[in-house]
């Protein structure tokens, strides 16, 4: 996801949520480089240990999910931090259904699966996306890789700036897309949703 990224690199990102993509792509358009379009499908793996009672991975907790993109398939491990830098390791895989059988041995559980189409733009050393999720809406996101936690405390500030420069009547949402997924399931089934997920 992030370009140039080791895979034991810290993984910082910033959110919001936007009603249209008008205005933010044509400005990408004159200061960024697009880099592409794609049909991203993201299965989410929970393990038990990470949930919190509303079914919500806690804060520094971890997350496993499989992300098809075309013919390219990624095996990730995630460490959830809503704010800041967190870490993230993926290797890209040919056999999505024996890392499912392995992540089950592992005790990773299937929780739900992400389908978004996510446009990609490079502004300087930054990747900021365009992202239509299905069920949740249209999204912003600018990411980019630290080599620390001091670094990326430092890349986290300037995020939110070039969020604020190409949408600067967003809303922010700290919450990561599983988090919103797993709220809209706890509403369908009745259970009252706080914070917190994949």
């Amino acid at each position: 996801m992030l370009l140039n990224n080791p895979n034991n690199m810290i993984e910082v990102e910033v959110r919001a949520r936007v009603e249209t993509f008008r205005g933010i792509r044509e400005s990408l358009g004159e200061k960024a480089r697009f880099l592409g379009s794609t049909h991203q499908s993201d299965t989410i793996f929970g393990h038990p240990n990470f949930l919190d009672s509303e079914n919500k991975v806690i804060e520094g907790g971890l997350v496993s999910r499989i992300r098809e993109s075309g013919d390219r398939k990624v095996l990730e491990f995630k460490e959830i931090r809503r704010s800041g830098g967190a870490l993230e390791l993926k290797h890209e895989v040919t056999d999505p259904v024996k890392i499912r059988e392995f992540l089950e041995k592992l005790g990773f559980r299937e929780a739900f699966t992400i389908n978004k189409v996510r446009e990609t733009y490079l502004y300087r050393d930054f990747l900021v996306c365009l992202d239509s999720v299905e069920g949740l809406g249209k999204f912003i996101e600018v990411e980019r890789a630290a080599a620390n936690e001091q670094e990326a405390e430092g890349i986290w500030k300037q995020c939110f700036d070039i969020l604020r420069e190409f949408a600067p009547d967003s809303e922010t949402e700290h919450r990561k897309y599983g988090d919103m997924m797993q709220d809209m399931i706890n509403q369908k089934s009745g259970v009252n949703p706080t914070h917190g997920t994949f």
